[in-house]
């Protein structure tokens, strides 16, 4: 039932109503009806901008700002500043894996108590690294970078964020 909490709690944040029912068939419920306080967890699996850091990030801006070690293979978290409408982005670029193995970058704008986390999977035999999507960085917006591998997430320490003084 939380799952369907954190759906219904997503499409009241993106403006949309969505109607939610029990597995066991319970009456319907109104999104408007579930507390964002009741919210746990992944809240969905958006990509934000949807950035192409190949082609929308230069490369003389990334900054690597931690790592993690998986089962196998390693996920980085990198940064950089001021690239869309003048916000950091940030995203998430694995190595060292295998088909099928799975990379995060999750943001949170409330502490990390829900989140959103966008996926990007290894594919094909020969390729063994992969990098998510950029995610932009408004108003104190914080991120972390998971690999999936060997059947086990592995993320980095905590919630990072860029803080300006």
């Amino acid at each position: 039932m939380r799952d369907l909490r954190a759906l219904a709690v997503a499409a009241v944040v993106a403006g949309g109503l969505l109607t939610v029912a029990s597995p066991a068939g319970a009456a319907a419920q109104d999104a408007r009806q579930v507390s964002r306080t009741q919210a746990a967890g992944p809240i969905n699996y958006s990509c934000g901008a949807r950035l192409r850091v190949s082609r929308d990030v230069p490369r003389n801006t990334w900054h690597r700002m931690a790592k993690a070690k998986g089962r196998r293979g390693m996920v980085y978290l990198y940064e950089a500043g001021g690239v869309y409408r003048g916000r950091d982005v940030w995203w998430a670029w694995g190595t060292s894996l295998r088909s099928g193995d799975r990379i995060s970058i999750d943001w949170t704008d409330d502490g990390g108590r829900t989140y959103h986390a966008c996926h990007a999977v290894v594919r094909g035999g020969g390729r063994r690294s992969v990098t998510s999507y950029a995610v932009d960085a408004p108003n104190g917006r914080k991120f972390r970078a998971c690999v999936k591998a060997a059947g086990k997430w592995s993320c980095t320490r905590g919630w990072w964020e860029i803080r300006y003084s």
